[in-house]
């Protein structure tokens, strides 16, 4: 009988798809000891989510792939509803630019694409591990961590004894399963098919231009315009369909025949799913935490549910890190299920009510329905931002649940010195936490907040005023949106997390000792002496 091989790593991710794969990326580039398990091999050929927005694009900004990623992926479109008439009832749009977050609010985009870049850039990182066609088959608590038993493909046993674990293995999650994690249900079920079409480019200039939800109660229906030749149709099941597994090509072509004749597209790829809304009611079981699909779904109706698998990913990295580097105590892991649950949470409920409203079956109610939205908004359909469906952080490490509080603080595109080329500003400036001021300060006004700054290990930038003192990063932005945002919260700086999320904003200058020292109290740091410099 042969030894079971026995390796050790800081982190083991559970699931090497797009959520599991950020992690691994995220931690790895800061240097942790990070081992990935999937039992695929390969990459799943077939698109499933379809859209990204600006706070993933984001992160894979940091992660160095959104370059890589622009041929796979387009603008979002506007998305119309129309009603049980045809006409318009919604109207979501996501504004003119400059963007907030550096990035157009949400994209269409290629998964399998995706998935290949973040592969290749998890693969050049020296401490991460992947390991593919090798499947987790028990786990359970160990000293100071757990111990994965893995199979491969091959028959092969081995074993991996990890601090933390971080299962990203689906909706389905065996790990979930095993134990014993009850998703609690948000009250939200109904069957649709989701169809995938390339079609012909001679036939692309008469398809709708725009994203359109068709509210109709005989048969709801989504039109979404993706990459290239890429266009996605979802139809809600009837009664006498909602069973099928699949459904005949002959009665999909029957479906798409108001758009579509077979000689104009094929079908890429056709599945029916049974739309729900779920959340974990605990994200962590001792050293084990759960993220993206098996931690939480959602109905796609705003098109979120990657998306909040990858701020799963963006909150925990860092708190792993600095749980793992010793600059905090293990409690802090805590603060994630707490943050993530209820925004989670918040995002499905208004996921729900857009659903709510596609979903409806009856002719009366469907015109009741029509009339109440086009009477909310004064007889005249007014476009909505849609990133401002998106709630914040309302719970867990913010100041308090005031805004700007809980939500992203802006990327604006920035000069660095004399560059004469803007840049983006997390391109610029370093991944920790960040205390960022309307103007360069008076000399001496943050000497008595260095003990504060570097125990948060914070750096210091400002964006306009005299020439910064040495330890702070002066920038120069080129589209206003800091500016704007500073005004607009009537603040004169901004404690920034690790994940881009505003901590807490200090009114005036003299406040910025306080709100550094309840960030500290906040994360049970005691501050230390620091020597030269702000950070």
């Amino acid at each position: 009988m042969h030894d079971i091989k026995l390796e050790t790593c800081d982190v083991a991710i559970v699931g090497f798809g797009p959520v599991g794969a950020s992690l691994a990326a995220l931690l790895g580039q800061r240097g942790h000891r990070v081992a990935v398990f999937d039992k695929s091999t390969e990459i799943y050929p077939l698109p499933r989510a379809f859209a990204l927005d600006h706070e993933a694009m984001r992160t894979f900004q940091s992660i160095g792939i959104a370059g890589t990623m622009a041929p796979h992926m387009t603008p979002y479109r506007p998305t119309l509803y129309l009603g049980a008439d045809g006409e318009r009832i919604q109207h979501f749009d996501m504004g003119p630019p400059p963007y907030p977050l550096g990035w157009a609010p949400s994209y269409t985009f290629n998964q399998p694409a995706l998935e290949a870049s973040l592969r290749q850039a998890v693969r050049a990182l020296p401490s991460v591990t992947v390991h593919l066609g090798q499947e987790v088959v028990d786990l359970r608590q160990a000293d100071d961590g757990a111990l994965l038993s893995v199979l491969a493909g091959d028959g092969t046993q081995s074993q991996m004894r990890a601090r933390y674990v971080v299962a990203c293995d689906g909706g389905t999650s065996p790990i979930r399963k095993r134990l014993g994690l009850q998703l609690k249900s948000l009250e939200f079920v109904e069957p649709w098919i989701v169809v995938d079409m390339h079609v012909n480019e001679d036939k692309l200039a008469q398809l709708p231009s725009t994203n359109i939800q068709y509210c109709n109660p005989a048969r709801a229906c989504t039109y979404v315009v993706g990459p290239g030749t890429h266009r996605r149709w979802e139809f809600l099941l009837l009664p006498h369909e909602a069973e099928q597994r699949e459904m005949p090509h002959e009665a999909i072509w029957a479906l798409l025949s108001p758009w579509l004749r077979p000689d104009e597209a094929r079908i890429w790829r056709a599945a029916t799913y049974r739309f729900h809304a779920v959340v974990l009611e605990h994200w962590r079981s001792g050293p084990v935490l759960l993220a993206g699909d098996a931690a939480h779904q959602m109905p796609p109706f705003l098109a979120q549910g990657m998306c909040q698998g990858l701020r799963d990913a963006v909150n925990l990295a860092w708190k792993l890190d600095w749980v793992l580097a010793g600059r905090a105590g293990d409690a802090l892991l805590d603060s994630y299920g707490r943050e993530r649950g209820p925004q989670v949470e918040e995002i499905t409920a208004t996921v729900k009510r857009l659903g709510q409203i596609i979903c409806e079956r009856d002719p009366v109610r469907a015109r009741e329905r029509d009339q109440r939205l086009r009477d909310a908004q004064g007889g005249q359909v007014r476009m909505q931002l849609r990133q401002n469906l998106l709630p914040g952080v309302h719970h867990g490490l913010i100041d308090r649940d005031v805004r700007p509080a809980g939500t992203p603080f802006p990327q604006p595109s920035c000069h660095l010195g004399n560059d004469r080329a803007p840049q983006m500003m997390d391109d610029l400036i370093e991944g920790g936490f960040q205390l960022v001021l309307k103007d360069t300060p008076d000399a001496g006004l943050l000497a008595p907040c260095h003990e504060t700054l570097k125990a948060l290990g914070a750096q210091v930038i400002s964006f306009a005023g005299a020439a910064p003192p040495p330890g702070m990063l002066q920038l120069a932005e080129a589209d206003g949106l800091v500016a704007d945002w500073f005004a607009r919260h009537g603040c004169a700086a901004a404690l920034v997390r690790p994940d881009h999320i505003v901590y807490g904003v200090a009114a005036r200058t003299d406040e910025i000792g306080a709100l550094l020292e309840r960030a500290c109290r906040h994360l049970s740091l005691a501050p230390a002496h620091a020597a030269d410099g702000f950070a």
